[in-house]
């Protein structure tokens, strides 16, 4: 007999008292907006859906690559690249994943009926083929197939069922993923229920019997929560909610993010448009300490690739440029031909900590003869300068990627979406387009190397440093890892004593 929705919760409930060890439950601050994995956007709904439905591929704590719902996968060419999918899936329902579900998913995707945002993921793919009833191909129109392959790992390219989804099920308030927790129950404003999934394909996964979103949007009431045991993990905002939770109770996680504070130079106005000028400015810029005002030393200095990123990062501490020194500052701007300094301005909104960041760099510049005066406008007005390249240098916030061609090639090729600065080299655009068509990883790595190294001489822009995101938790959770890409997909790896 199918059970009703409030049998369903009431054995959530009774489970959850009677077997509290069982639980694990996690407090967040915003409930999902739509539970459609193909197509939502929110960043509450990823971090639920991610442990509901699964992809072909998935990243690790080290964020790395590695399979996921497909067993193998090979890269065959710049064209080309292959997946095995697993025998022994099961969507929560009860029914086999097939090749059929997967070709059905990106079938779905590409609809522009359909209307995902993962469409434009896969706008250079010219095919999807099942090779056999396991294995299937996709086939690209350029080669680029480097800069596709992080795309399976996202939400928005989860595998759904194709039998659910065409029998009319309104999937932005129903799930049937393949994932290692699957939805019970959904109160909204309080709480989000995943039981665990006895047929997930890893053996003694997920650790836990269900998954409790907490949902509390604020913050001294989720430390309380915490501090209370009302809850066992929680996302922390503020630094100084740390110091509620200083004794050996709690776990505190650190992980810099992707994400990067930023100061963007517009290249061709001068005298930045001299390189030596550019790297003065780095020299001049005391990171840490820009970190210890404005973040309370939650951050990290970051570089061309996030450090988190082990596969291609070289880390900041391998370049002079990033560690403050002024006296270098002064030598290079002597030798550009300003031994005086010069005047430049900042263009800054007041979000997101930009004014401040932009303060504690104009003073710390004043310190070797550079004045930058500050141009602070509302935020409609800073998102036009920025689009329109209306600006001499202006503090900003960027999303980072794992990904090195997605990380770089929009940024700093010439023609990239996202390079507002006017920076144009002829050797990089070369190696940007090399790094996209070259398979070997020892091949890539030397090339992105490369990469780094002429954009730290250049310094097109300054990279300043990647906040940390913060997490809390009792002591009785075991096996918590923090994500840099702020995923939460490890959840089915934790355990509570």
């Amino acid at each position: 007999m199918k059970k009703s929705f409030l049998t369903v919760l009431i054995t959530v409930i009774v489970f959850s008292a009677v077997f509290s060890n069982g639980v694990l439950k996690f407090a967040i601050e915003t409930e999902p907006v739509g539970l459609d994995p193909n197509q939502v956007t929110a960043f509450a709904s990823h971090r639920v859906l991610e442990n509901v439905y699964d992809g072909l591929l998935r990243y690790d704590e080290r964020m790395q690559l590695v399979p996921n719902l497909a067993k193998a996968f090979e890269v065959k060419d710049a064209y080309t690249v292959i997946f095995e999918l697993r025998d022994n899936v099961y969507f929560h329902n009860g029914t086999k994943m097939t090749v059929e579900d997967v070709l059905y998913t990106f079938e779905r995707i590409a609809d522009p009926d359909y209307g995902s945002p993962a469409a434009s993921y896969y706008a250079d793919v010219e095919s999807i083929k099942a090779l056999d009833d396991k294995t299937v191909e996709f086939k690209l129109k350029t080669p680029s197939v480097n800069a596709l392959l992080d795309n399976f790992a996202g939400v928005n390219s989860s595998i759904v069922s194709k039998e659910f989804v065409k029998s009319g099920a309104n999937m932005q308030l129903v799930t049937n993923g393949t994932g290692p927790f699957k939805l019970a129950a959904y109160s909204e404003g309080n709480y989000i229920s995943l039981l665990k999934n006895d047929q997930y394909y890893i053996e003694g996964v997920p650790k836990v019997e269900e998954l409790r979103f907490v949902i509390i949007p604020e913050e001294v009431a989720r430390v309380a929560a915490l501090r209370n045991g009302d809850v066992n993990i929680s996302k922390i905002n503020e630094p100084l909610s740390l110091n509620q939770l200083s004794s050996n109770k709690f776990n505190i996680y650190r992980q810099p993010v992707l994400s990067y504070y930023l100061l963007g130079i517009n290249n061709n106005v001068e005298p930045l448009s001299n390189p030596k000028v550019r790297r003065a400015l780095s020299y001049a810029v005391n990171r840490e300490q820009i970190i210890q005002m404005i973040a309370f030393g939650e951050g990290s200095v970051t570089g061309i690739m996030n450090p988190t990123v082990e596969a291609w990062a070289i880390k900041p501490s391998e370049f002079p440029e990033y560690t403050y020194n002024p006296e270098k500052a002064k030598e290079l701007l002597k030798e550009a031909g300003y031994p005086n300094g010069f005047e430049f301005s900042i263009t800054v909104a007041a979000r997101y900590n930009f004014d401040k960041i932009a303060q504690a760099m104009q003073a710390q510049l004043a310190a070797v003869g550079i004045t930058a005066k500050l141009d602070m406008v509302e935020w409609g007005i800073f998102i036009k300068k920025w689009q329109e390249i209306d600006f001499d240098s202006f503090v900003s916030l960027n999303s980072g990627s794992v990904n090195p061609d997605k990380q770089l090639y929009r940024t700093f090729h010439s023609a990239g979406s996202t390079n507002k600065f006017n920076y144009s080299n002829e050797k990089v655009d070369e190696l940007l387009q090399k790094g996209r068509t070259t398979t070997d990883y020892a091949e890539r790595k030397e090339i992105y190397d490369e990469i780094q190294e002429i954009l730290v001489e250049d310094s097109p822009i300054l990279f300043l440093y990647s906040p940390n995101n913060l997490y809390a938790s009792q002591n009785t959770v075991k096996g918590f890892e923090t994500m840099s890409n702020e995923s939460l997909i490890n959840l089915r790896f934790v355990s509570v004593e």
